[in-house]
């Protein structure tokens, strides 16, 4: 049974993307292998000693548990927040712990929807998890990785697309990637998040005019969980 070193395992509410408001447990790994400037848990880049469990929903109280944690005490934890429901693999990056995952995955089962929350630039961690419909890749366009990235997704996982508004954001080169992999939003969703739900109007205006002219569906969704500062 392999271990990982995770940051924090809580309960909360799913703020971005599909599943926004969705009740969702978050296991935070850590480490990344990108340092993006807009990170909003630049903390997680890092190894730490504990991993902060938060045994109930919105409460203070912290259990702090030694790092590493196996993959069979992190199921438990899983298990104890709730015996159902949505499953947040997010970091840092998750997918360089993929084998972890797929072991964790593995331990809960069918009864959970498995959400990973990576930034699409690791296609080689794909082989190590299971093709299962209950696993969702939420995929963030930044780079020419996740070309293969996306190809190397599972056909049946499901997944979607999350392009974070950057202030010097190329779409150009956004469009170029979508249109080489023939993305159908329809089915492969488009989500647009401003960096700290900060609306600059202009670049919105552009990216609307121009996704629609391309015929794409897409939706501008802020952090939900910023708006109701919860954790």
């Amino acid at each position: 049974m392999s271990s990982a070193n995770i940051q924090e395992i809580f309960r909360s509410i799913q703020g971005e993307g599909l599943y926004s408001g969705v009740p969702a447990i978050f296991v935070r790994f850590s480490e990344c292998n990108l340092r993006c400037g807009y990170c909003d848990t630049k903390r997680s880049w890092r190894k730490t000693k504990h991993c902060l469990y938060q045994p109930v929903e919105f409460s203070r109280r912290q259990v702090r548990v030694p790092n590493d944690i196996s993959a069979e005490d992190c199921a438990d934890m899983i298990f104890w927040l709730a015996p159902q429901g949505l499953v947040s693999f997010t970091g840092g990056e998750p997918l360089l712990q993929a084998k972890y995952i797929a072991e964790v995955i593995k331990l809960l089962g069918t009864k959970y929807t498995y959400l990973i929350e990576t930034n699409g630039t690791l296609p080689q961690a794909l082989k190590y998890l299971p093709e299962q419909k209950n696993i969702v890749y939420s995929v963030d366009l930044k780079n020419q990785k996740f070309v293969s990235f996306y190809k190397a997704i599972p056909k049946k996982s499901q997944k979607y697309i999350k392009i974070v508004l950057e202030k010097d954001l190329d779409i150009t080169n956004i469009l170029a990637m979508l249109k080489s992999l023939r993305v159908a939003s329809a089915t492969n969703p488009l989500f647009l998040q401003p960096i700290d739900n900060k609306l600059d109007k202009k670049q919105l205006q552009k990216w609307m005019y121009i996704l629609d002219k391309s015929g794409y569906k897409y939706r501008i969704t802020p952090q939900i969980h910023k708006s109701l500062r919860l954790k």
